[in-house]
């Protein structure tokens, strides 16, 4: 039975990949999937998590932005920034490639009880101007990971595909949008392409990209970013029915997790 971190959407101990252009919508998911999964919170107000502690790595954002932007989505989820099970790290100069940095977060990794969750924004910074190609049949990437989920951790790498412009929803393909896209998502056990949809209100489509994952969802879905006038709080949210979660109990869901004092 598959134990889940986002239930329908993110197995527990699996690498993912989110990918999406220069102003996608990639920062404010990633960032609220660590409020929800640190706080417990359901994800998106629609998929149900195990709550875990969090590792978040942003190497790309600056700190100041960073902490506007995940201090508004934690007033959005009503969640202490201070009490909740997080570990923000902003701009520390993580590199794939530096060996005393690994072990640095190998070590926070195994510090924490359960299948803590990793996120690191963004790849590109991470690789420090490595390719993604294949040396003697593995990558630097596809090790890495494999590293992370034998320390214990659950892991998302943010990835930019490229510069911002219009476009349809229905015309975009990520795989031409990704550098080195096949041998980046064989890197991964999932993607998740998300896109800025082109309508008046801010709206994101999020689109699985299923490989070696029992992922329910694999079709496109939208979310909507919801915020206050004053721009104090935000808050992501789907904004349509997922037939795939209907009729699942949550024991089926969390075996780990007991109901009402009973298994």
């Amino acid at each position: 039975m598959t134990r889940w971190l986002v239930h329908g959407l993110i197995p527990s101990g699996s690498s993912v990949v989110l990918m999406g252009e220069l102003h996608s919508g990639k920062a404010w998911l990633a960032e609220q999937l660590a409020v929800s999964v640190a706080s417990g919170h359901d994800f998106l107000d629609m998929f149900r998590v195990d709550r875990q502690h969090v590792i978040l790595i942003d190497e790309d954002s600056g700190t100041a932005s960073f902490k506007r932007r995940f201090s508004r989505l934690a007033r959005g989820l009503s969640v202490d920034p201070d009490s909740a099970a997080i570990e923000c790290y902003s701009r520390c100069n993580f590199l794939l490639y530096d060996d005393e940095r690994r072990e640095w977060l190998r070590n926070l990794i195994k510090q924490q009880r359960g299948t803590p969750l990793v996120i690191i924004d963004n790849l590109e910074r991470i690789m420090g101007g490595h390719e993604f190609d294949a040396v003697k049949g593995s990558t630097p990437l596809a090790d890495f990971c494999h590293e992370l989920r034998n320390a214990g951790a659950t892991l998302m790498v943010v990835h930019q595909t490229g510069a911002r412009r219009q476009s349809k929803v229905e015309d975009w393909d990520v795989r031409k949008e990704a550098q080195g896209f096949t041998v980046l998502i064989e890197c991964f056990d999932l993607g998740l392409a998300i896109f800025r949809a082109p309508t008046a209100t801010t709206q994101f489509v999020l689109k699985p990209i299923v490989r070696e994952s029992p992922v329910s969802i694999s079709r496109p879905f939208t979310i909507a970013l919801r915020e206050d006038p004053d721009l104090s709080w935000a808050r992501l949210s789907v904004i349509e029915d997922l037939p795939e979660l209907k009729g699942t109990r949550r024991r089926d869901v969390l075996p780990q997790v007991v109901d009402g004092g009973q298994e």
